[in-house]
């Protein structure tokens, strides 16, 4: 084949692979890709599960009327800790446990005190089983893009000090707070793992590249 024209065609073909890296989306193969499919369908149910969060707060308010700044330690922070993306993700892992019995214990406590249950109780179960849900996706996750990382323990169940009617509605106020809060900083986590897999789809492109050379 003529030197130019072989030329003209690696240029055409490395064109097509960096338009390809731009605006393909990312599609799963059986095996190789299956993170990148987990991952985006985990960013869906985040998500779903922050604006859940964020409506079962109004239901809340609007239920038990605007709460104080209180704060308390028996409430996970919102933040997501670490100093790279595997161990974020561990403490997205643990965090997402300890938020859903931490909604459990509300579910008890407002089913207890409360006897028009709705519309709180019937928001916060499905809150409750949607970060059951989000936790074996965080789980997958962990297994998909950090093979040799070990899966941390599951906490243990929250001791709770609020005793009085009152400091279990603080208690509650707070926990949908900072779970609303916390949710968006496992989105941002998420959103820069996607970055992850553009890398791995230049990594198969570079290669299908070299084995035209």
């Amino acid at each position: 084949m003529d030197f130019k024209l072989w030329e003209l065609l690696r240029h055409c073909v490395l064109v097509y692979m960096i338009l390809e890296l731009q605006w393909r989306p990312v599609v799963s193969a059986p095996e190789e890709h299956k993170s990148c499919s987990d991952l985006l369908s985990t960013i869906s149910l985040s998500k779903l599960l922050h604006h859940e969060a964020k409506d079962l707060l109004k239901h809340y308010i609007t239920f038990h009327g605007p709460r104080s700044n209180s704060s308390t330690e028996d409430v996970p922070d919102s933040t997501v800790s670490g100093v790279n993306v595997s161990e974020k993700l561990q403490d997205v892992y643990v965090k997402n446990e300890l938020f859903r019995l931490h909604v459990l214990k509300v579910v008890q406590h407002h089913s207890e005190i409360f006897l028009n249950k709705e519309p709180v109780v019937g928001p916060l179960s499905r809150v409750k089983d949607r970060l059951l849900y989000h936790s074996i996706k965080v789980k997958h996750l962990l297994a998909g893009f950090f093979p040799d990382v070990p899966l941390p323990s599951k906490p243990a169940l929250p001791r709770l000090t609020a005793g009085h009617t009152y400091a279990k509605k603080e208690y509650g106020w707070l926990v949908l707070v900072r779970l609303r809060d916390w949710e968006e900083h496992v989105l941002q986590l998420l959103e820069e793992m996607k970055n992850m897999c553009g890398q791995q789809r230049l990594k198969r492109l570079l290669h299908t590249f070299n084995s035209l050379l």
